[in-house]
């Protein structure tokens, strides 16, 4: 058999989907990263694509861009996904992705070109290949193994399927759910998946440099609970992608669906090589701060306390860290808690468990 299979689901997942054979074990996966560990914003001797998708939930963009009446929006570019969709969703708003990654930069607009032509499978919908554009980063290599972890010891893949299509009346869906996060393996499953050294050996040490040491296992384990315990679970793309391993067709993300795109640039550099910051409406920084030092952080908010215009927004996302960033921008920026707060709810990626909205003081 080829390492990538054809496997029939006769639940109704699309006529097939691909699963991929080659969930590499834990020692393999470190040991593949560490000959070529890299930090956020590797340097060209380095530059591999960490992310095949950006793990961020772009409706929020989106809220932003409607309570601004945004007409320029800058986004880090990672691996591509709020960028394309916001410039899908927006085509009359220009959108300006920038990224230190060449690798990354190169990767979104492979993403662009396969949206525009139409091949949702090479956008790993139906598809499970981790071959397809948005599973070939080092980052899904973990959630790979975190799959097939679940497979193995708690819900087989047919359980997942039903779960994710809704083959099953509600009380049995939600029954599934309960029995998985209530299994006896639920948390070793994370803590054999997502250990703080494989993260650092994927990642690169200052990822993590602002999280509690051993933090990892239970922030993921938590978050994908809340995830499958909410009733619109079976539709979350994100939790698709990491449970299916692709998205079910109609619950792609909405570059996918829709193909067409307005103003899209990309900057290779920081946020200090883009040019001309201050014609930005809303400014979407990702959690680039987690893995930056404070010097840098420093420096970033004093360039965008200097450049950007008197009522554009910021938004910060922070995932599983102990970094205060209100320190660094409160003389100059309002921080809107309640707005923050909502977000947090309304997020389908769950991996951001606290949210900075902060808007330049008039």
């Amino acid at each position: 058999r080829s390492s990538t299979d054809i496997v029939p689901k006769p639940n109704g997942f699309g006529r097939s989907m691909r699963v991929s054979r080659r969930s590499p074990c834990l020692a393999s996966l470190a040991s593949m990263a560490a000959a070529n560990e890299a930090p956020y914003g590797q340097d060209a001797s380095k530059d591999r694509l960490l992310f095949a998708v950006i793990r961020e939930d772009p409706r929020l963009e989106g809220d932003l861009i409607h309570r601004t009446n945004a007409k320029q929006v800058l986004t880090v570019a990672s691996g591509g996904c709020v960028a394309l969709s916001l410039a899908s969703r927006f085509p009359n708003v220009a959108i300006t992705a920038f990224d230190r990654s060449q690798a990354q930069l190169d990767h979104v607009r492979a993403k662009l070109a396969a949206a525009q032509r139409g091949d949702a499978k090479a956008l790993n919908v139906e598809d499970a290949n981790a071959d397809g554009l948005n599973q070939r980063g080092e980052f899904e290599k973990t959630f790979r193994l975190l799959r097939k972890f679940c497979e193995e010891f708690i819900g087989p893949h047919h359980d997942l399927l039903t779960v994710f299509t809704r083959s099953a009346p509600v009380n049995v869906l939600d029954a599934m759910a309960r029995r998985w996060t209530t299994s006896r393996y639920w948390s070793a499953a994370f803590h054999a998946c997502v250990t703080d050294e494989l993260l650092r050996t994927t990642l690169g040490a200052r990822a993590l440099q602002h999280a509690e040491a051993g933090s990892y296992p239970e922030h993921f384990e938590r978050a994908f609970a809340r995830g499958l315990r909410r009733d619109s679970a079976a539709e979350n793309p994100f939790l698709q992608h990491v449970f299916l391993g692709g998205y079910r067709r109609g619950c792609e993300p909405h570059y996918i669906r829709h193909g067409q795109f307005g103003e899209l640039d990309f900057v290779h550099g920081s946020l200090a090589d883009v040019p001309e910051l201050e014609r930005y409406d809303v400014v979407s920084l990702s959690n680039v701060l987690d893995s930056s030092s404070e010097k840098d952080i420093e420096a970033w908010a004093a360039l965008l306390k200097e450049k950007l215009k008197p009522g554009a927004a910021i938004l910060i996302r922070q995932f599983n860290t102990q970094l205060k960033v209100r320190p660094f921008f409160e003389s100059h920026f309002q921080f809107d808690s309640l707005l923050g707060r909502s977000y947090f709810y309304r997020d389908r990626s769950l991996f951001f468990w606290f949210y900075n909205l902060n808007k330049r003081s008039l």
